[in-house]
């Protein structure tokens, strides 16, 4: 907690000094002009007529009824300090309390003294430490106390009033009075957190006459110094122009050196920024390398997907072509029937065509044989084997046609059914076609990848591998490491091997995977020769 700090100060004579620093009719030097229109003296209104703390203090002295004569060196007026550390005074600034301990301070002082003697409260702002002055004219009604000489004297005076008015600051500041004030101002300023000082404390209040003289004396000390300085300065201002010679000679001498340099620094300027293009396209090849790296694990997920369907595809197409195989069956089939359904026509039509022939012949035999007959027995039979005759070519006429009709519905409908397999079919080709394109267009070197992953499938390589390769750097594989030979169908130890997917020209320049620096069967079928060659050797045979 904070102290509630009261000093209390005597001002003799006509009391102007203190005036002046008090109403700042001159500017002390530790008092802040930027900071004055804070200060405040609001607190107590001066009478009528009174313009000033010394015309108030007089007027006081003029009005209080005082019989005695007023000494040369009397004290007219008390210096009433009130005021706590500067943090303190801030925080209650902060909470909007400063002018309420003020007005506080001031009732303090006006309880104490008498509201009479109180002439004037000035607030200080301007200064590091916010502080309060209160003038108090020290004006008692108590029984003055003799003095021990006094007492002794034989000589009388003329008896006076015992309670009237005197002006005594030192019946105010006795010792007990000054305690009672420290105690009951700390009573007051309780409200606002400050506390009492400690009893029996040795620190003394430096007043402003001894801070004004403390402040003289190192004014002198100063001057001191900067007379030494000045002398210093002198030498160093001989010694700088000597220095100036020198650098000039220096300047003549370092042009050339600054001329190299210059060039250099271009030199060096223009390697920085090549090294900066380099690194600049370093980083970007190294973000290209990981989204190509991100971009061959999507692919592989890809190619995994596209060969499934590729599979599916070509299932589909196989089931087409047993379809239309089976189609073309059925329909050699169907015509092989319209053809044995056409000859049954033109047989049945060639066998209408006999009976008519003879009917005919049997017509002109009833016609001849007429007048041998007079009953119509013969001819009814006749007709009647010719209706029948008639009856039976109109039904396999009938027959024939139908035939022919359901023949050419199924075999539209073969027709119709092969047209629309084979739609499909173009619809599932064109589409893996235009996937191809997009690849071949935005991953150029994916397509020309491709056999080098099947390469790498087909020897049994796992996915992670075969993405860490895609990036076309060469690595060895680790001791003991084993590959799958799909030809011998046997794992090939490939420890300490160089590995790598690169171009290959003699395969239209697509990437392929190489062991050794060789294809990648190739070096099986020669490392299966090798093997061959060291076991015929271990046995003797050429």
């Amino acid at each position: 907690m904070s102290y509630a700090v009261l000093h209390i100060m005597k001002a003799s004579g006509s009391c102007n000094a203190i005036a002046r620093h008090i109403e700042r009719t001159t500017q002390p030097d530790n008092a802040h002009p930027e900071l004055r229109h804070l200060n405040r003296d609001d607190f107590i209104k001066y009478p009528d007529g009174v313009d000033g703390l010394g015309e108030a203090i007089q007027h006081r002295l003029d009005n209080a009824g005082l019989t005695r004569k007023i000494g040369k060196n009397q004290v007219l007026a008390l210096n009433v300090l009130m005021t706590s550390d500067g943090d303190a005074l801030r925080r209650l600034a902060d909470e909007g309390c400063l002018d309420e301990w003020a007005q506080a301070s001031v009732g303090w002082a006006k309880q104490t003294f008498g509201e009479d003697n109180v002439v004037a409260a000035h607030l200080h702002m301007d200064e590091q430490t916010p502080h309060l002055h209160v003038t108090v004219v020290p004006i008692v009604t108590a029984e003055r106390k003799k003095k021990a000489s006094e007492a002794k004297a034989k000589k009388r005076y003329r008896t006076k009033s015992k309670d009237g008015p005197r002006l005594s600051a030192n019946d105010i500041m006795t010792r007990e009075n000054l305690i009672r004030f420290q105690d009951t101002y700390a009573e007051a300023m309780e409200r606002f957190g400050l506390e009492r000082g400690i009893r029996g404390s040795e620190a003394r209040h430096v007043d402003q006459h001894e801070y004004y003289r403390q402040c003289q004396i190192k004014k002198k000390d100063l001057e001191q110094d900067v007379a030494g300085l000045s002398a210093e300065k002198k030498q160093l201002d001989t010694e700088n122009r000597s220095l100036e010679k020198r650098k000039a000679e220096l300047e003549r001498g370092n042009r050339w050196i600054e001329k190299t340099f210059a060039d250099t620094k271009a030199a060096n300027a223009e390697m920085s920024r090549q090294n900066s293009e380099l690194e600049k396209r370093k980083t970007e090849l190294v973000k290209e390398n990981s989204s190509l790296a991100a971009t061959n694990t999507t692919l592989s997920d890809e190619k995994r997907q596209l060969e499934a369907e590729k599979k599916k595809v070509a299932d589909e197409i196989a089931d087409i072509e047993a379809d239309k195989s089976k189609l073309i069956d059925e329909r050699s089939a169907y015509a092989k029937e319209t053809d044995a359904a056409r000859k049954e026509k033109e047989t049945a039509l060639q066998e209408a065509a006999d009976a008519k022939a003879q009917r005919d012949s049997n017509r002109r035999d009833a016609l001849s044989n007429l007048a041998n007959r007079f009953t119509g027995s013969k001819t009814k039979k006749l007709e009647s084997e010719l209706a029948d005759s008639r009856e039976e070519i109109r039904t396999l006429k009938e027959r024939a046609e139908e035939t022919a009709k359901i023949h050419r519905s199924r075999i539209r409908d073969l027709q119709q059914q092969l047209d629309k397999q084979k739609e499909q079919h173009d619809s599932i080709v064109r589409g893996h076609k235009e996937t191809e394109d997009l690849i071949q267009r935005f991953f150029p070197g994916i397509i020309a990848a491709l056999p080098a992953i099947r390469d790498c499938i087909r020897v049994k390589m796992s996915d992670t591998l075969i993405t860490t390769l895609l990036d076309g750097k060469p690595r060895s594989f680790k001791t003991g490491y084993t590959l799958y030979d799909p030809n011998e169908e046997k794992d090939v130890d490939v420890g300490n091997v160089e590995v790598q997917i690169k171009r290959d020209p003699t395969d239209d320049n697509n990437y392929r995977l190489h062991l050794g620096g060789k294809r990648v069967f190739q070096w099986f079928r020669e490392k299966w020769q090798s093997l061959k060659q060291t076991v015929r050797r271990g046995f003797g045979i050429r």
